[in-house]
């Protein structure tokens, strides 16, 4: 009798695929260094706030701010 392999399949979420592209193109640091925070910014910084709005809006893949 021969021996079936036994195939899984395992869904590769697009948050992290979309956080690691962002990272590798440094968008972060292209945002950091093109719109300074002023003083009263406090938290994290700018580039990363961008870099987790981008990855919310291309992971829904929809860019309303209205869903009527």
């Amino acid at each position: 009798m021969a021996f079936e392999p036994r195939i899984t399949n395992e869904r590769v979420d697009d948050i992290p695929l979309l956080l690691t592209q962002l990272e590798q193109m440094g968008v972060e640091q292209l945002i950091d260094k093109h719109f300074p925070c002023h003083g009263n910014w406090q938290g994290i910084n700018l580039g990363s706030v961008v870099v987790i709005w981008l990855t919310h809006i291309l992971s829904q893949a929809d860019h309303r701010l209205n869903h009527d």
